[in-house]
């Protein structure tokens, strides 16, 4: 009973467990990981926790997209006859912790903020039946009542364990790939998310920190000496920072620090916003650090869309970044955010403008989504323009014209962009796959294999434009007939995605046949998830 089950998405290797796992084991405690990646998961998962009961069980609310899932978890735990502690965590958590804790009584406790002292703190607590009721970082009850206790110290980023590594890591044709941050939180104010409000409320004023790039380029060694690691994913909210002189300063450092330490060949996958691309800094990014893809986080490419999101971003700045890649001949894949609460048809107009002028790159689009602790929902409480509970807020689109164009959007595209198997998605994961041939197999790679995934790319992308066109066309031409233009377009985007499914797991194979060493990511179904997909959580009714 000096366990802790901890419980949350393992689509790959979830750090924020994995350093929860790590803190514990570092303190003496084991810690076992149970992947919950969907629904039809919690049975398997109840059964195993109670079948061998841990002291803990610690859950994973990160997501506000999820939370029903993992509090049916709690619910179906406390059924199954689990009497243990039942704690929760993460950003939603963190947010709404008075609120769950007033309505569910199946979680015993909610650790806020960043949660792996705390968590070590309260497993001591539990283990030697001690008092827990002031321990800083914990939302907790008294007289059934929900209580905050004082804010948790942030952990050290220098002494903190490494996040475990249990288990075979993903591949792409036999190179292992992990994912990695090289620092904790976001120094912008985008108004959707809730990263930079997490962070400021543990500690006003260091909402961002940095790991040396020593202790960086340390943690990559280690993975690659004692894992194979030569892929790594830096999952960072920001791995650049504010100023492109101390980028080149950083990534120099660690391309320095890793050249020191005889690291072996390796690529490196990251995000960016636009502003952050500048010819000088992405060269350094490429020649000295291997990458291989960035995700660019255009959002919108429309003035009310960049002002609404709070983008600290201009249009050309979007275009910009997307020359400088092309010139630089690396892949990289980006996010429009079509729908938020101020869309008009205009914008939407724009965008699908930049989606035809970028469409040599991978994309998804969606809905902006009101999260806990975001700028945006609080305008949205103070306007009285949304409804619903902490669990899950709605709005209404700011018009009808542009409810009708989102809604025939969520129609025609669920299944390319948004369904199991999304070709928007295998789209950037067959990119991935070539990518890594290319990288690391340059005699056996050819050119002819990218142009034909490129032509893909545009061709998937250009026909993604060409029926939004249609719809925005339609709902500003016509008063009703929408059923007939679903299943029209439906059935012609249907069309198109078959033809070009067929051409990209083609295309797959012959690489795979050609180069060998495992499949490639784009082919191994769920495995496809980030580092392919895009960074942004999606989320739509």
């Amino acid at each position: 009973m000096t366990t802790v089950a901890l419980v949350g998405p393992e689509y790959e290797e979830n750090l924020s467990l994995r350093y929860l796992a790590s803190s514990l084991r570092a303190a003496g405690f084991g810690a076992r990981i149970h992947a919950f990646n969907r629904e039809r998961d919690l049975p398997r998962i109840v059964g195993e926790i109670v079948a061998d009961p841990p002291l803990a069980v610690g859950l994973s609310l990160a997501f506000q997209w999820r939370a029903k899932d993992f509090l049916a978890l709690a619910m179906a735990l406390r059924e199954a006859g689990y009497r243990g502690h039942i704690t929760a965590g993460g950003h939603f958590a963190t947010f709404a912790s008075i609120d769950l804790l007033r309505d569910f009584p199946e979680l015993d406790s909610i650790c806020r903020q960043e949660s792996e002292d705390t968590i070590v703190s309260l497993a001591r607590a539990l283990r030697d039946g001690a008092d827990f009721s002031s321990l800083p970082g914990l939302a907790l009850r008294k007289g059934g009542v929900p209580y905050l206790t004082e804010q948790p110290a942030l952990p050290n980023l220098a002494t903190l364990p490494r996040p475990d590594r249990a288990g075979e890591p993903a591949r792409c044709f036999g190179h292992a790939i992990a994912p990695l941050v090289g620092s904790r939180g976001c120094y912008a104010n985008c108004s959707f998310c809730c990263i930079a409000a997490w962070h400021e409320e543990s500690q006003p004023g260091k909402r961002y920190r940095l790991r040396e790039p020593g202790d960086v380029a340390d943690e990559m060694l280690e993975l690659a000496q004692t894992r194979g690691i030569e892929v790594f994913v830096f999952h960072d909210d920001n791995f650049f920072v504010p100023g492109h002189k101390k980028n080149l300063e950083r990534f120099h450092a660690l391309a320095d620090a890793l050249a020191a330490r005889a690291m072996p060949r390796f690529a490196t996958v990251v995000k960016a916003r636009p502003t952050d691309v500048t010819m000088e800094v992405f060269s350094v990014l490429k020649e000295r650090l291997g990458c291989i893809r960035c995700y660019v986080g255009v959002e919108s490419d429309a003035d009310q869309g960049l002002h609404t999101l709070n983008r600290w971003a201009r249009p050309d700045h979007n275009r910009k970044s997307i020359e400088i890649v092309r010139a630089l001949d690396l892949y990289t894949c980006f996010n429009m955010l079509l729908f938020d609460p101020d869309t008009t048809i205009e914008s939407l107009t724009t965008n699908v403008r930049f989606i035809r002028y970028a469409s040599d790159s991978p994309f998804n689009f969606g809905r902006v989504e009101l999260y806990a602790g975001t700028p945006l929902l609080g305008r949205m409480q103070f306007e009285k323009r949304c409804w619903g509970d902490y669990l899950q807020w709605d709005y209404a689109l700011g018009s009808p014209e542009v409810e009708r164009v989102f809604a025939l959007a969520l129609a025609c595209f669920r299944a390319r962009n948004f369904g199991d198997g999304a070709l928007a998605n295998r789209m950037m994961g067959l990119r991935f796959d070539q990518e890594v041939a290319r990288f690391f197999h340059p005699g056996a790679f050819r050119r002819e294999w990218l142009d034909e995934a490129v032509a893909l790319t545009r061709a998937l992308g250009e026909d993604t434009a060409a029926g939004l066109e249609r719809i925005l066309s339609h709902v500003q031409m016509y008063k009703d007939g929408d059923e007939a233009l679903i299943d029209e377009l439906s059935a012609q985007l249907r069309e198109t995605e078959r033809r070009l499914a067929r051409s990209l797991k083609s295309l797959a194979r012959t690489m795979f046949d050609a180069i060998g060493g495992g499949p490639p990511l784009s082919e191994m179904g769920d495995r496809v998830a980030t580092p392919l997909q895009l960074t942004r959580e999606m989320e739509l009714p």
